[in-house]
């Protein structure tokens, strides 16, 4: 890993790339593409965090927004497609989950979830 840049987090747009995250004393997966250990929505507010392993690999440090959102859905682990893209993306494929619905402006209310407990 020493020869890689730090895991960080980058969003094109009109105006260029833009780094949204240094990853600081964490570690990736791999030294090709630095994969962080997992990244989704894990704390449920429809927002992905992404968790990285420190260097010395006794630690894991989750890395979520701050930002307040108006917009209100149910967690994406509810959304099956997800759960299972969320599977795939962490265990082989690596790219990014995506849900069953467009999320985004305009956007229509998700159905809520059949969710049963027992």
């Amino acid at each position: 890993m020493s020869s890689s840049p730090p895991p960080g987090s980058t969003s094109t747009g009109t105006g260029g790339e833009t780094r949204l995250l240094t990853g600081s004393g964490v570690a990736s997966n791999n030294g090709t593409k630095a994969t962080p250990a997992l990244s989704g929505d894990l704390l449920g507010d429809w927002r992905e965090e992404v968790v990285w392993r420190t260097s010395d690999n006794t630690r894991l440090r989750i890395h979520t927004t701050r930002d307040v959102t108006d917009r209100k859905i149910f967690t994406l682990l509810h959304d099956p497609q997800y759960r299972v893209a969320l599977a795939w993306q962490n265990t082989a494929y690596n790219q990014p989950p995506h849900p069953s619905f467009f999320i985004g402006n305009g956007m229509a209310a998700p159905a809520q979830p059949a969710i049963y407990v027992r």
